[in-house]
């Protein structure tokens, strides 16, 4: 069972965009226990009324959405929460790796590719003494 709190402001606008029919009003309905001193009222449901409740309120009003996120990862797994979630993929396969050896090496650049590197940052260096040249020679004449 999922205990979430959420402020009174935050119930009245998650249940007022709920049609009444939905199974999250439901659940928003039979909230029964509120505390009028703050302003809360608890929630207590099963983890797929409380993902329902979640997609809502991230469309509705994505500020009370952290709240219900914090409730669902505090709420501790019990067996029969455990079955309704989808059954996990298989881990994937890690391929053989070995013969290929050669393959995790870093690959070098092309020539070509290299060579067009150092005439790059050889041409910002000879633009750079270049422009110094240029300020030498206007501050002498």
């Amino acid at each position: 069972m999922i205990r979430i709190w959420l402020p009174a402001d935050t119930y009245r606008r998650l249940l007022e965009t709920l049609p009444a029919w939905s199974r999250v009003h439901k659940v928003l309905t039979d909230a029964t226990e509120m505390h009028y001193a703050v302003g809360v009222r608890r929630v207590s449901c099963d983890l797929p009324d409380a993902l329902a409740l979640l997609q809502v309120a991230e469309r509705v009003y994505p500020e009370s959405a952290p709240l219900i996120r914090i409730a669902i990862r505090k709420a501790p797994i019990t067996p029969s929460t455990h079955h309704s979630l989808p059954p996990q993929l298989p881990p994937p396969q890690l391929p053989d790796l070995r013969g290929r050896a050669r393959d995790l090496r870093p690959q070098l650049l092309p020539l070509r590719a290299l060579a067009s590197l150092h005439l790059l940052v050889f041409s910002f260096q000879a633009l750079h003494f270049v422009d110094r040249v240029r300020e030498v020679l206007r501050r002498l004449l």
